[in-house]
């Protein structure tokens, strides 16, 4: 686990390093709507500076059901949900339990699919990057 920032200025941080390239749905990612597909590697990310587990949920809208993943914090006392802001309509959600099917952690899993990896690893080092650059004034 690396250092952690403020989570305010993390949050800016991460969401300045979205875009199609770590969108789990590129054909469906706008700069309108910049959270759009983002969940999985954000969480995957959130966990590389505040640990914690991965939540997911079914997610159901008036012309759609999917999966959304967050972030449990904090020895399960905070729920942190850095894409919520792409549902720009009311839905439902539902937990949902991720079978590890023989992985050890729900993180080992998802990291074992190449495109997911891919994507995490674009936006792991854009947020590590950005970390780097000094505050804006």
């Amino acid at each position: 686990m690396i250092a952690p920032l403020p989570l305010q200025e993390f949050m800016s941080i991460l969401r300045s390093c979205w875009d199609v390239k770590t969108s789990f749905t590129p054909e469906e990612w706008t700069a309108a709507n910049p959270a759009r597909g983002q969940c999985l590697v954000s969480s995957l990310v959130v966990q590389d500076y505040y640990g914690g587990d991965l939540k997911r949920y079914r997610v159901k809208g008036n012309d759609f059901e999917e999966t959304h993943y967050c972030n449990i914090l904090y020895n399960g006392t905070v729920l942190l949900d850095t894409t919520a802001a792409q549902y720009t309509a009311p839905v439902l959600l539902a937990t949902s339990d991720i079978e590890l099917r023989g992985y050890a952690t729900a993180r080992e899993k998802y990291l074992s699919d190449h495109h997911t990896r891919a994507q995490y690893e674009i936006l792991r080092e854009r947020v590590k990057q950005a970390r780097r650059q000094p505050a804006q004034q």
